[in-house]
């Protein structure tokens, strides 16, 4: 039996450090009228800054500077208070108050008695109050939880692991805290089952052997012989029911059970572009003397996940595996970093807005999410999601970009919170691998740091409770990465055409880069004008004021890359610039994730940075915090199509008179080989004139990415101008089964090499002038009277 206290009932306060104890809050009764009557009505799960902003303590947190403004919250610790009855049916079984997320740190009490202390953001955690309860059925509730958050962390190097960076190139400087997660009370017997790993091993003609293990606490001081039930059967589809039942003894404390269930005609999951997403439920039931204990229940998928070395690379250039095997088969991660949760402050986040958003994850032809290491392990409601659309996810643990030490303390409090995440997580299918850290062999810092001996660790404590794979870090082959001693070829991070815009050109940056894996690449625009009215003051709209770089828009950076695809920063109107950055945004991003698409095998994944963020900015998303689409999200979806004809060019400048210098790519994604369709072509000059089109019969194996043809039409139009190459995929009927068109240019490309360079140049002085914070671009905050 449980009772879940979500909702709106809660109330909360403030008060400074220490002073609640004093004011002994944490002794008040259950009353209609009490102390806390006129403290602010708060929600949970929720966070501390939405519900200040709900009581008027703060304004709007996400218009303009205002999270700036609100830094004063941290000083203070914030009380949350709840009450409830409990029903009769509880009386004499064990009932334990249970916590599945507190971020950061908390202390507890039921009744005015402490129950204890709790650190760390993804640790469930519960108190045991048999003892404690009261069974009177008062107005509102006549037992009174009384929960005392702590002020928030200031320093994330202390608390990763435990927590998702606050601190960073994209961080408002404000840090989240509050009750996140669900807080229940739950009634058992005097066994209880605690989680469940399963995990499964494919057979030959459609059989699987599912090994189940259940962890299963005696809280008594004796033994025990209990009846375990159990049984599986599909969840989203009808199927035979696979039972097993036995007597099993349980020792005093925790035990794990562990049984096998042979699956017939098993039907597994998939990701969504390689078949069904079948799930099946497990089921347990303890039972004593014929009373029923306790029970659970689970749903999983049965599938396979491996990983193999990628083809082409010595080994002196890749030492790990990076292409995915999903049930025997290759998998090529159209990815994006998820940069979830859908808001930073989680008292805004709904199961709406994850359906909402996954949808459209789905509908951009993206196969897999990145959660790396600046944000935090998703909640179970987005793994299940995945789960039932075919989405695969990466999921990091909460280290980024900081040099950490390996205290015994550190060590031992980071290495139970990240086996605590993969224990909640482990039995989502859509989960095929787990990362120790993002970007901490980047730098000298890390080269010396305890960074490297951190994530080995990890990989030990995780390898105890999953089988699902694991990695230690993204990136591993950049200059600080072979200094630890990896490999030169295995990731890279394809940031730099963006942070260093006019140092080389879109062509000329990703055309170097040669990995097993790019998890993650960078181009950036704004949000539409409507949703810039949401966060940016009316009078920094335009000109453009502080608010905009406040809100992560690097402003050279956004007109230099308008420069590069349209030959002009397109600046005159607001309306122009946030046109014209979401359409370049398209254009790189489509450039970039196709390149490396078109060299699988060698290639096995390749993810945009991001598909949103979880503040309003003017970065990366190409859907922006309200959900709504850029243009560059029509770009990424052609550009991710499992069937994709493509279009390779090692420069997209091209003098009116000269030949184009292109090949016509088929991208297959497909486990299936497709046979007489119909390739076209077409080249249209600035004006819509046909300047050469042609079509041909191809074969196109299954898995594959191979040159159809090249094209060498002569190109006309003015300088700065823009052509287009269609390219198209038809049945013998003429049915389009995917369509792609790319922008070109005409004009000289070593002068746009030329000029951008200048520019790039005096991005840099300026940098140097003003710093890199966002106040470059405005000189007038310096000049404060």
């Amino acid at each position: 039996m449980e009772i879940d206290l979500s909702g709106n009932h809660w109330k909360m306060e403030k008060i400074r450090p220490g002073a609640g104890v004093k004011e002994e809050w944490h002794k008040l009764p259950s009353e209609y009228q009490g102390t806390y009557f006129n403290w602010n009505q708060a929600s949970v799960p929720g966070d501390v800054y939405t519900d200040l902003q709900r009581a008027g303590e703060i304004d709007d947190i996400l218009m303009g500077r205002n999270m700036g403004k609100a830094k004063w919250a941290h000083e203070y610790e914030y009380w949350y208070m709840s009450k409830f009855n409990a029903p009769e049916e509880m009386r004499g079984k064990q009932i334990e108050l249970v916590f599945e997320g507190v971020d950061y740190s908390c202390e507890v009490w039921l009744n005015g008695i402490y129950l204890g202390k709790h650190e760390g953001m993804y640790e469930d955690f519960h108190f045991d109050i048999t003892r404690l309860t009261r069974f009177e059925q008062w107005y509102e509730g006549c037992n009174i939880i009384m929960i005392k958050l702590d002020p928030p962390p200031r320093n994330y190097r202390r608390v990763a692991g435990k927590k998702f960076c606050f601190s960073g190139d994209y961080m408002p400087g404000l840090v989240p805290f509050g009750i996140w997660r669900p807080v229940k009370v739950r009634a058992t017997g005097i066994t209880r089952i605690r989680n469940f790993r399963i995990e499964s091993d494919l057979l030959s003609q459609q059989g699987a052997n599912v090994r189940v293990e259940i962890e299963i606490e005696n809280l008594g001081c004796q033994p025990i012989e209990v009846d375990l039930v159990t049984q599986i059967r599909g969840e989203n589809f009808e199927s035979r029911a696979y039972p097993w039942e036995g007597v099993v003894t349980l020792r005093p404390g925790r035990n794990k059970v562990c049984i096998e269930v042979l699956m017939e005609d098993v039907k597994l999951w998939w990701p969504w572009d390689m078949g069904e997403q079948h799930l099946y439920e497990l089921s347990a039931v303890l039972v004593h003397e014929g009373n029923r204990l306790d029970s659970k229940r689970e749903v999983f998928g049965v599938r396979e996940v491996k990983l193999e070395m990628n083809p082409g690379f010595l080994r002196a250039e890749v030492e790990n595996p990076w292409t995915f095997v999903i049930n025997g088969r290759p998998y090529f991660l159209r990815g994006a970093c998820w940069g979830g949760p859908p808001s930073y402050f989680y008292g805004r986040n709904s199961d709406r807005k994850y359906e909402d958003r996954l949808k459209m994850v789905k509908e951009a032809n993206i196969n897999n999410l990145r959660i790396f290491g600046w944000h935090p392990p998703e909640v179970p409601k987005f793994y299940e999601l995945c789960d039932r659309l075919g989405i695969t996810v990466w999921t990091n643990f909460g280290f980024a970009t900081q040099a950490f030490e390996a205290t015994p303390e550190f060590l031992y409090g980071v290495l139970n919170e990240c086996k605590a995440t993969v224990i909640q997580r482990r039995n989502h299918p859509s989960n095929i691998i787990w990362m120790g850290g993002e970007e901490v062999f980047f730098s000298d810092a890390h080269v010396d740091s305890d960074n490297k001996l951190i994530m080995e660790e990890i990989g030990k404590a995780v390898a105890e409770v999953t089988n699902v794979p694991y990695a230690l870090a993204s990136p591993m082959s950049g200059e600080y990465g072979q200094k630890l001693g990896f490999a030169p070829k295995e990731s890279s991070h394809a940031n730099e055409h963006y942070y260093a815009a006019g140092h080389l050109l879109m062509e000329d940056y990703y055309g170097t880069m040669d990995y097993c894996v790019i998890p993650e690449l960078t181009a950036a625009s704004a949000p539409a004008v409507e949703s810039l009215k949401k966060f940016i003051p009316e009078k920094e709209l335009w000109p453009m004021g502080p608010s905009w770089g406040y809100h992560w828009a690097d402003l050279t950076i956004l007109k230099l890359l308008n420069v590069e695809v349209f030959g002009e920063t397109r600046d005159g109107s607001l309306e122009e610039f946030v046109e014209s950055t979401q359409l370049a945004h398209g254009i790189i991003a489509q450039y970039a994730l196709e390149h490396f698409r078109r060299r699988k095998p060698r290639v096995s994944a390749v993810a945009l940075c991001h598909f949103m963020t979880y503040l309003p900015d003017i970065k990366w998303g190409i859907i922006d915090y309200y959900g709504k689409k850029k243009t560059a999200f029509e770009y990424v979806t052609r550009a991710y199509q499992p069937l994709l004809p493509s279009l390779e060019y090692r420069k997209r400048r091209f003098n009116s008179g000269s030949p184009l210098e292109a090949s016509v790519w088929i991208v297959n994604d497909y486990h299936r080989s497709f046979e007489n369709l119909i390739l076209s072509w077409k080249v249209l000059s600035p004006a819509g004139k046909t300047l050469g089109e042609g079509s041909r019969v191809v074969h196109i194996d299954a898995e594959s990415s191979k040159a159809y043809l090249d094209l060498d039409t002569i190109i006309e139009g003015s300088d700065y101008e823009l052509f287009k190459v269609e390219m198209s995929i038809a049945d013998a009927k003429g049915k389009i089964l995917s369509s792609n068109f790319h922008t070109l240019m005409v004009g000289d490309q070593e002068a746009a090499i030329e000029r951008s360079l200048k520019l790039y140049d005096q991005m840099r002085d300026d940098q140097q002038a003003f710093g890199k914070s966002y106040y470059r671009y405005h000189e007038e905050l310096w000049d404060i009277d």
